[in-house]
Formats: C-alpha cells, sequence, structure tokens
C-alpha cells in the first residue's frame, strides 16, 4: 500500500480550516466549485471537475477541531477506491495550526499515483491561502 503524507503551517486557529475542509462552502473555496455537500460525520460529498467524465464521491467518516476524515466511497477514478483521506490538526508551537495530511490505501505508487500528489501538494496551498485569507479562489471551476 501506497500513501501521500504531506504537512503545511496554517497562520490561524484551527476553526476556519475546519470550516474549509466541513462545509460546501469551504470546500468550493479551494478545491472545486462543484461541490455538493452537507457537512458532518455521514455525510456525502459529490465533487465534479471540469475534465472528470463522473464526479468524486466521498464520505465523512470523522470531523472535529483536531481531526477530519473522509473515505472514498465511489466508483470514480478507480485509483480511490478504497482509499481514506485524512487531515489532522493541532496547534503548532509557533502559532497557528499544523495540518498534517495523508491520502491512504493506494494500490502502489505508480500510475497516477504521482499526479494526485503533485495535485494534492497544490491544493494544501489552495487550502492554506483560503483559511489564512478568507479569499475563495479554487484550483477546479466549473468551465
Amino acid at each position: 500500500m501506497a500513501r501521500i503524507v504531506f504537512e503545511v503551517d496554517i497562520a490561524t486557529d484551527t476553526s476556519p480550516v475546519v470550516a474549509a475542509l466541513d462545509t460546501e462552502r469551504g470546500i468550493a473555496s479551494w478545491w472545486t466549485d462543484e461541490v455538493t455537500f452537507a457537512g458532518g460525520v455521514g455525510s456525502t460529498m459529490t465533487l465534479g471537475f471540469p475534465t472528470a467524465p463522473k464526479p468524486f464521491v466521498l464520505q465523512v467518516a470523522e470531523a472535529g477541531s483536531q481531526r477530519v476524515r473522509w473515505e472514498s466511497i465511489g466508483d470514480f477514478p478507480p485509483h480511490w477506491v478504497g482509499t481514506e483521506i485524512i487531515w489532522t490538526l493541532s496547534a503548532n508551537p509557533e502559532g497557528g495550526t499544523k495540518l498534517h495530511f495523508a491520502h491512504e490505501g493506494w494500490a502502489d505508487d505508480g500510475g497516477p499515483f504521482p499526479m494526485a500528489a503533485f495535485t494534492w501538494a497544490h491544493l494544501l496551498w489552495m487550502l492554506k491561502d483560503y483559511a489564512e485569507t478568507g479569499q475563495a479562489a479554487p484550483l477546479f471551476r466549473k468551465a
């Protein structure tokens, strides 16, 4: 099994970060503006992307001030099937929030894995910027 792991410091407390991860407005502000999502444990997130033939479907398994966990429950993209995305938040000793990100359960580190890792790295900077400034600028937008 392979996993994508990153860590980033965000110059704000955890509340805006959790809101960015567990609300429709939050997701639409840094990831994709094609999102349907009620938020909260048990809710389903449907994400559309301009070049994707089908939406991504995730379910929130945990949503708290220290950890948010999503499970991929759809059949697309095939390499995401059975994976989970874990966001762990902690206080940064120098101020703000330390965000640890993991996308776990990949079959291997070949095929689409490297591009997915690259995309997640970009998305983490989009999330950081949104949480710090409140300025929405999703990486993926409707055409």
